[in-house]
């Protein structure tokens, strides 16, 4: 009865984020997010040139150390199972500082309430973050850009990404980078519970 109602009010433009934070005090998880499709961003040599000081770097197991410190959802072990997983850490360095880095799964969407395979030449895209000191100039798209690259050169060339619904830094960086908000999804959780997750509308170009 509580999803059908849930549903009921995104359907007549009820919902928002304080409907969303109410209902997570009854004990309900809501993900109100887009599966995002990326890869066709063009730039110009002259904002390439732009970032020549900077590198693209593949981090490995040891590497895990340097950015553990620094970073805000997982620890170190948690960062090192990633890597065990066969997910790529792609980052950028400025001299021998890591500046900035996003990972790569190239097995699944790995996001909990929207999990499915990836193709043989398909990765999805998570966890992008630069480093809070080189934050302002600019680096997360040409971060992106460079990741495209990357994953290019051993065959992937179609790329997954979520984007939170609420999240409009998230919406404008993927909106620079001409990608697509494919899928709307809404996705309810009871306490200790299984997600249960919608498509709400399909907007794909």
């Amino acid at each position: 009865m509580l999803l059908g109602k849930i549903k009921e009010a995104f359907a007549h433009g009820l919902l928002s984020h304080e409907l969303l934070k109410k209902v997570g005090k009854l004990g309900v998880k809501i993900d109100l997010f887009y599966l995002v499709s990326e890869g066709n961003f063009t730039c110009s040599q002259q904002w390439l040139d732009s970032f020549q000081d900077y590198t693209l770097c593949v981090l490995d197991r040891d590497d895990m150390e340097l950015i553990a410190a620094d970073h805000p959802w997982d620890n170190l072990d948690g960062l090192r199972a990633r890597i065990d997983k066969g997910h790529i850490c792609i980052g950028l360095k400025y001299e021998d500082d890591i500046v900035a880095f996003t990972w790569a799964d190239l097995e699944e969407c790995n996001h909990v309430p929207l999990r499915f395979a990836m193709a043989d030449n398909e990765a999805y895209l998570y966890d992008a973050f630069t480093m809070p000191r080189f934050r302002g100039k600019g680096l997360a798209p040409y971060m992106r850009y460079q990741s495209y690259q990357h994953l290019r050169s051993i065959g992937r060339d179609r790329y997954y990404s979520i984007s939170q619904y609420f999240n409009t830094s998230s919406i404008q960086f993927k909106q620079k980078l001409n990608a697509g908000f494919d899928q709307l999804y809404l996705s309810v959780e009871r306490k200790s519970g299984t997600p249960h997750t919608f498509q709400l509308r399909n907007t794909a170009r």
